[in-house]
C-alpha cells in the first residue's frame, strides 16, 4: 500500500495522501516515546494499491458526474480522540497551508470531442479540463470495516525493528489481502518506527505489545511518584466517586472495595476513580476490549465475588477520566430482565443480535444484557411484544385443547368414530 484516500465532505472529494503524510498528520501533536492512535471502523478510508489497475472507461456525456484531480491549498489537522483527519478552519492562504491532491467531484456540463476539452461544474464553479489523465469515474464512498491502529515509537533499535518486520512478514504471508491495510517504516537516523494496519493484525506483533506495556508501566510509575509526593495520605481506604454502576446498584461514596493492599495503595495514588460491577459470565468478553476502551486511564479487573467482578477505572487527568468513564458507562450498561415464561435461548440470542446488544447471558428465567441504552430499549420493546404474542398463542392453544377434549367426550357418548 503506497497511500490512502480519505473522503472529506467539506472538500466534496477524496484527499489523496502518502502513508508518511497521513501518519505525520495523525501524530503531529504527539511527542511521547510511545504513541498509539485508534482509527475506529466506519471512516471513509481506502488504500491506494502499489499496482496500477486498468483505467475504467469513463462516460463523458453531459450530466454525468466524474472526479477531477486538483491541487488544493489546505491546512490539515487531526482529531486523535476520534482518529480523524479534518480540514482546519484556519485561512488556507496562510504560510502553514500546503498543496494536496484532491479528487473533487463535479458534473460534466458540455463535452467538446473535437477539441478534447470538458466543461465541468465543481463546487459552484465551471472549469475547463483538457487533460483526460486527471479525470476518473465517480468513486463509491465506502467505510472501513475494521478498526485500524497507528503506532509511533521512538528510540527503537534496528534489531527491534527487524524483529517486528519479520513477525509482520510472517503475518502477511498468511493472508495476501492484509498488505492493503498494513504499513511499517523505520527511520534509522532518528531511531523511530511508524506502523499502521488492522488492529487484529497488529495485536499479533509481540514486540509492539511489549513496548506498549513497558510504556504504560513507566508512565504509571511516574504518575504514582508524583501522586505520592502530593498526597501523603494515599494509603487511605479506596472509595468510589458516587456513581451508579452499569448493573444499576448505587455505589456509595464510602464503599470500600475488596482489594489487595498493593493495588489498593496504587489506585489511592490517583485523583479520580470509579468502579463498575458485572456478572462473571461477561468477564472474558470484557477483558478482551478493556485495553482499547481505556487508553488514557488505568483500569484494574477485580476478584470474582458472588458470581460478580469489579472493573476499577482511575486516572489523574479529569477530562480524560470522565471522557473514558462516560463512554464506557454509556456503551457497556448492564441490565437484568426477569421473565414469567420459559425462555427460548436461541430466540433471545437472535433478538439480542438484531438489537445490537454487545453481550447476553441467559440463566433460568433471567436475561442479562450489556449494551447501549437505545439498543437495550429496542430489545425490551420487541421482547415485550414477543412475550404478549407467545401468551396469546398459548391461550388459543389451551382453548383448542379444551375444545378437542369436549369433542372427544361427546363422540364417545354418541359412539362416533
Amino acid at each position: 500500500m503506497k497511500g490512502i484516500e480519505y473522503f472529506i465532505p467539506r472538500l466534496n472529494g477524496w484527499l489523496s495522501l502518502s502513508l508518511d503524510n497521513y501518519l505525520s498528520i495523525l501524530f503531529s501533536q504527539e511527542d511521547k516515546k510511545f504513541s498509539k492512535i485508534k482509527i475506529p471502523k466506519g471512516l471513509p478510508i481506502t488504500p491506494i494499491d502499489q499496482s496500477s489497475s486498468p483505467q475504467e472507461e469513463i462516460d463523458l456525456s453531459p450530466g454525468n458526474f466524474v472526479e477531477v484531480l486538483l491541487k488544493q491549498n489546505l491546512i490539515l489537522e487531526s482529531n486523535n480522540k476520534k482518529g480523524q483527519i479534518q480540514v482546519s478552519n484556519t485561512n488556507n492562504n496562510s504560510k502553514e497551508a500546503k498543496l494536496y491532491d484532491v479528487w473533487t467531484r463535479g458534473k460534466i456540463i458540455t463535452n467538446d470531442k473535437n477539441a478534447k476539452i470538458l466543461f465541468i461544474e465543481l463546487n459552484d464553479k465551471i472549469i475547463i479540463i483538457d487533460n483526460m489523465d486527471i479525470i476518473r469515474p465517480l468513486k463509491k464512498v465506502e467505510t472501513t470495516k475494521n478498526v485500524l491502529i497507528a503506532y509511533n515509537l521512538k528510540q527503537i533499535s534496528s534489531i527491534e525493528y527487524n524483529l517486528i518486520k519479520n513477525d509482520s512478514n510472517k503475518l502477511l504471508a498468511t493472508d495476501s489481502n492484509n498488505n492493503k491495510l498494513f504499513y511499517i517504516k523505520y527511520d534509522v537516523i532518528n531511531a523511530s518506527l511508524l506502523c499502521f494496519g488492522n488492529k487484529d493484525d497488529l495485536n499479533n506483533l509481540l514486540l509492539l505489545k511489549q513496548h506498549e506495556e513497558r510504556y504504560k508501566k513507566y508512565n504509571n510509575d511516574e504518575q504514582n511518584s508524583i501522586s505520592d509526593k502530593s498526597n501523603p495520605n494515599s494509603n487511605n481506604n479506596l472509595i468510589g466517586v458516587g456513581i451508579k454502576s452499569p448493573g444499576g446498584s448505587d455505589n456509595s461514596e464510602n464503599k470500600v472495595l475488596n482489594l489487595d493492599d498493593d493495588i489498593k495503595n496504587e489506585i489511592n495514588g490517583y485523583k479520580y476513580k470509579c468502579y463498575f460491577n458485572y456478572r462473571d459470565k461477561f468477564r472474558k468478553d470484557l477483558e478482551k476490549n478493556l485495553g482499547e476502551l481505556f487508553q488514557k486511564c488505568k483500569y484494574y479487573v477485580g476478584k470474582n465475588i458472588d458470581n460478580n467482578f469489579d472493573i476499577i477505572v482511575y486516572g489523574n487527568n479529569e477530562d480524560d477520566f470522565y471522557e473514558e468513564k462516560n463512554n464506557f458507562e454509556k456503551e457497556y450498561k448492564q441490565v437484568k430482565l426477569e421473565s414469567d415464561i420459559v425462555l427460548d435461548k436461541n430466540e433471545i440470542k437472535d433478538l439480542a443480535k438484531k438489537s445490537n446488544i454487545k453481550y447476553v447471558d441467559i440463566e433460568k428465567k433471567n436475561i442479562y444484557l450489556i449494551g447501549e441504552d437505545k439498543n437495550i430499549n429496542n430489545f425490551k420493546v420487541v421482547w415485550d411484544m414477543s412475550k404478549d404474542y407467545s401468551k396469546d398463542i398459548q391461550k388459543v392453544s389451551k382453548q383448542n385443547e379444551s375444545i378437542q377434549k369436549e369433542l372427544q367426550t361427546f363422540k364417545k357418548k354418541l359412539k362416533i368414530k
